[in-house]
């Protein structure tokens, strides 16, 4: 896609995509659908399956939660506490780090209090929280939860393979920004994830669909105010959708035209400000209407500081169908 300015083109964000039907078959991309890369965020569906099989009567928003990227406000921040009492572990249990809230009033009143941030504002404690929990409930230890050798990180491993239709082999490994070990696949099997998401079937549908299920029914608690997941999944019906850093997006539709489908796409260069644009772009191309209220999340003109209007947006998304 691209940014211009004046009529001349200035900017290029380069995306590659897939999209797979509910059997998991590629029917459509863009760029390179066998690139592998790291979901990041994306994945936290995954990582909190081991908690929705091992707590099946978890409150749907406590679930939401630990799949979160969450902005630290009071809303967040009190799910996130109802996690870690289950499991008999406080903040200081958390291995996320700490960095200032990602909603910028609550960090403005910590600035205006002179309190400092706590592991708790790390818009991963809710995923480490639940973590503790499956430690606890599975018999795992807690300690080194975010090790590579863990348990419970071994499973979360496997499930990216189990989910994503590819071998464990395929799934790399690194290491995250909150610590925990991050697993690139190819797009296509992260897009397999996210259909599986849409139909759930096989032997963890259940936990699948409470996944699914919180997610939508909570939308806040899965980002926060004006962030992507939190404004688009409420304006598509049937809509999942989870970000990750560095501009990766996995999206579950499950009424389109083509039926249940799981969508991933990664901005090459990391460039976040594209994410909107290409997350419509697809969707429109897959058949779901795009209202004033989804459009609005993605402009097409750019206006200065002083609101004239001095460049837009071009979104070139040649998908090749299979």
């Amino acid at each position: 896609m691209v940014f211009t300015r004046g009529g001349v083109d200035e900017s290029i964000h380069g995306v590659h995509l897939a999209v797979v039907d509910a059997d998991g078959k590629l029917i459509a991309s863009c760029g390179d659908p066998d690139l592998v890369t790291f979901p990041r965020s994306s994945s936290k569906p995954v990582q909190a399956l081991p908690l929705a099989l091992a707590a099946p009567e978890l409150p749907s928003d406590e679930l939401a939660i630990a799949c979160a990227s969450h902005a630290g406000t009071p809303e967040h921040l009190t799910a996130v506490m109802r996690l870690l009492e289950r499991s008999g572990s406080t903040v200081a249990d958390l291995r996320c780090g700490t960095h200032p809230p990602f909603d910028a009033v609550v960090a403005a009143e910590l600035i205006r209090t002179g309190e400092r941030p706590t592991p708790l504002h790390h818009n991963c404690s809710g995923k480490h929280a639940g973590m503790l929990l499956s430690c606890v409930l599975n018999g795992w230890p807690k300690e080194g939860y975010t090790e590579h050798g863990h348990p419970l990180q071994v499973r979360i491993r496997e499930l990216h393979a189990e989910l994503g239709g590819v071998s464990l082999e395929a799934v790399e490994a690194g290491t995250d920004g909150c610590s925990v070990p991050a697993f690139a696949l190819p797009l296509g099997a992260a897009a397999r994830i996210f259909a599986g998401l849409a139909r759930p079937s096989g032997e963890y549908a259940e936990a699948l669909e409470r996944i699914f299920g919180a997610m939508t029914e909570h939308p806040f608690l899965v980002a926060g105010p004006g962030r992507l997941d939190t404004t688009l999944m409420p304006l598509v019906p049937g809509l999942v959708a989870k970000m990750g850093a560095e501009a990766f997006y996995g999206m579950g539709l499950r009424e389109t035209p083509r039926g249940p489908l799981g969508i991933a796409f990664k901005i090459m260069d990391g460039g976040e400000r594209a994410r909107a644009h290409v997350a419509l772009a697809v969707l429109e191309a897959l058949g779901i209407p795009l209202t004033p209220e989804m459009q609005a999340l993605a402009p097409a003109t750019l206006h200065n500081w002083a609101g004239r209007e001095v460049g837009g947006v071009r979104v070139e998304l040649p998908l090749v169908w299979a």
